[in-house]
């Protein structure tokens, strides 16, 4: 059994001595040896069999080879010397082959070439008159080592299944890793998305306005009044990176409160219909970002149009509406319009279908309308 673990190399080289000893102990008995006549003669031919299996045994050996003419040879003609010189170790060339098959190929092998090997043995014993006692000590021995080699192939396929099993799971832990880690990329990067957009789309505006004042000689008065507008959006970007960063970091900002910041900053009518209490978490930030990125959309593509915001928290579903009309009088769009990477709307729906909700956008005959609808989550926060 330890040459299943051994180097090829090295388990040849002890297979071969252990054939020498074998070979020496038949060659070198006392009594029953290999001769030219008679009885001598039938050891000679059973002799050379069996040394002839072993060699092609030792040759071939490989436990995912078929059964082959070589054990056939070691348990017939081995079964057979034994019988003929019992005073020899013959029955090594036996034990080779139930051994083998029991390994190769199972406990049912394994006995087929024990009966064989034991028939074997009981013609010879029979010829020349030799002890039913012995017969049977060898077929019991032979049954043994047969059941304890099937016992191996066991054991050798349990732990075979064991490591493919220990890989698969591997496998399985590596990709839900990788899920995981690229599920965690693609939010970061809706939060940054959504607050740098948001900020830098309103920065852009005004110092586009600035600009136009400057080139219009306005009045310091004016362009100051812009200035100190973008200072402020800048400070807002910032509150709100803070904001996006606590939310990567597990912190649950008060919906609620950003909400009316927001829409106070960007003079638009919010109304909040329910229990506001119910905006935490996943939920809340979902709100959050689809009202930001749509109010950003606005001061994009409609510029100086009227937007307005209403949420109807239910029971089962959040609502969330947000409208923009258009002013009689058309505001030209500025380069503002081709910035971003047209993610917008796919990361408000992307956030909508984690929470197992929906998200529809598109226009109307006065503007542009984004409906957000998402399951509420149970109970209000205590």
């Amino acid at each position: 059994m330890i040459f299943l673990s051994m180097d090829r190399r090295i388990a040849v080289l002890i297979r071969l001595a252990g054939l020498a000893l074998v070979s020496w102990s038949v060659v070198g008995a006392s009594k029953d040896a290999p001769g030219t006549a008679g009885r001598g003669l039938v050891v000679t031919i059973l002799f050379v069999l069996s040394v002839a299996g072993a060699l092609i045994w030792i040759a071939q050996s490989d436990l995912d080879r078929p059964l082959g003419p070589d054990v056939a040879l070691l348990a017939i003609a081995g079964g057979a010397l034994v019988g003929a010189s019992p005073n020899s170790a013959a029955s090594a060339y036996v034990f080779v082959a139930v051994v083998s098959a029991g390994i190769r190929a199972g406990h049912v092998r394994a006995m087929q070439v024990t009966a064989v090997a034991t028939l074997s043995l009981a013609v010879t014993v029979l010829i020349w008159d030799g002890g039913a006692l012995g017969l049977l000590a060898y077929a019991l021995g032979f049954v043994a080592a047969g059941l304890a080699a099937s016992n191996v192939r066991q054991l050798r396929h349990q732990a075979e299944q064991a490591e493919l099993l220990l890989a698969q799971s591997q496998r399985s832990q590596e990709e839900a890793l990788r899920a995981a880690r690229l599920e965690e990329s693609t939010r970061i990067a809706r939060e940054i998305h959504d607050v740098l957009a948001h900020s830098l789309a309103g920065l852009t505006l005004q110092l586009e306005a600035t600009t136009a004042l400057l080139e219009n000689g306005a009045d310091t008065e004016t362009i100051l009044t812009r200035v100190r507008r973008a200072h402020e959006l800048a400070r807002e970007g910032l509150r709100e990176t803070r904001r996006a960063v606590g939310a990567l970091r597990g912190d649950e900002p008060s919906t609620e409160e950003a909400l009316a910041t927001l829409t106070a900053a960007e003079a638009t009518s919010l109304t909040i219909a329910g229990d506001a209490s119910r905006l935490r978490g996943d939920t809340g930030r979902a709100v959050l970002r689809v009202v930001q990125e749509s109010l950003t959309n606005v001061a994009k593509h409609a510029p100086g149009s009227e937007a307005t915001i209403a949420i109807t928290i239910g029971e089962g579903e959040i609502v969330v509406v947000i409208e923009n009309r258009l002013t009689e009088v058309p505001v030209a769009v500025g380069p503002l319009a081709a910035s971003g990477g047209g993610y917008g709307i796919a990361g408000m729906r992307e956030r909508a279908e984690a929470l197992g909700g929906t998200l529809a956008a598109g226009p109307t005959e006065t503007g542009w309308r984004v409906e957000l609808r998402i399951p509420s989550p149970d109970g209000a926060r205590r």
